[in-house]
């Protein structure tokens, strides 16, 4: 009896396993992958990606009959009572806000059948996230010629042409005193 109840209790326990991965792995899931939790976009462009899972995102306008597994997805950017008419309507895993505020923004999104209703179980998942301008290095860190580089640059060129002036006015001077030399040798051999 004892390997009779044994047995039954391992049957029922594979069947739970079984019965909750079946029904875990059949429902809709939807997560968003940017922006995620407290990201920082840099930009007033917002790429939106997400992760559809037990799910066909379709155009509900060319697929009007709605179906558990059909639909799209509505989402909403920092509105406070998101509806289905304020819903931006997308019919793809991937949207882009443009022109948003630099600013911290609530995003919201749900999966929703082609009647715009909600998907069974509701899908809906909220991300918070900010955006920045892009920053623009400034120019002295960028540059590593600034004026001070350019003075020192300007000093050794001088003191070089100061230099090269120096050494070739000696061997002038020395040329005429060994022409001199070389002349008065010729005028006495004659």
């Amino acid at each position: 009896m004892k390997k009779f109840l044994s047995a039954l209790f391992v049957l029922s326990a594979l069947t739970l396993v079984t019965t909750t991965t079946l029904a875990q792995s059949t429902s809709p899931k939807l997560t968003t992958i940017t922006p995620s939790e407290g990201q920082t976009i840099y930009g007033n462009k917002v790429p939106v990606l997400f992760s559809v899972e037990n799910f066909n995102i379709v155009d509900y306008q060319t697929n009007p009959n709605p179906t558990a597994q059909d639909g799209h997805i509505h989402l909403w950017l920092d509105d406070v009572n998101p509806t289905a008419q304020s819903a931006v309507k997308v019919t793809s895993d991937n949207f882009t806000y443009s022109d948003v505020a630099y600013d911290n923004h609530v995003l919201r999104a749900e999966l929703v059948t082609s009647d715009h209703k909600s998907s069974v179980p509701p899908q809906v998942v909220t991300v918070n996230f900010k955006n920045d301008p892009i920053a623009t290095p400034s120019p002295t860190t960028t540059s590593g010629f600034d004026k001070n580089t350019a003075l020192v640059i300007l000093v050794v060129v001088a003191l070089v042409i100061i230099a090269a002036w120096w050494y070739t006015k000696e061997e002038d001077e020395e040329k005429p005193k060994s022409a001199a030399r070389k002349s008065s040798r010729s005028k006495k051999r004659k």
